[in-house]
């Protein structure tokens, strides 16, 4: 199956073949988490809003991609923009 995936062009047929690999990895591998910090980390969708920081984007100072609402990370708001006004 990870073969057969970078071949695939057929969006129904790959949502079946991940969802697949998750339930095998769910059910098969053994695995645990040693640490997780949500609070710490984000995600962003930048169809409306651009600019989030990330490693080594070149913002100066350095704005620290984890956190936008809390402490210094806050001067990361101050670099989106709307994608389209």
């Amino acid at each position: 199956m990870i073969v057969a995936l970078p071949a695939e062009t057929d969006p129904a047929k790959l949502k079946e073949m991940y969802t697949e690999l998750v339930k095998i990895y769910l059910t098969d591998v053994p695995s645990f988490t040693l640490m997780y910090r949500p609070q710490s980390f984000h995600t962003v969708n930048e169809t409306v809003w651009t600019g989030f920081p990330h490693q080594d984007d070149g913002t100066v100072p350095p704005v620290p991609p984890m956190d936008c609402m809390d402490g210094w990370g806050v001067a990361c708001l101050y670099n989106v923009s709307l994608v389209s006004p």
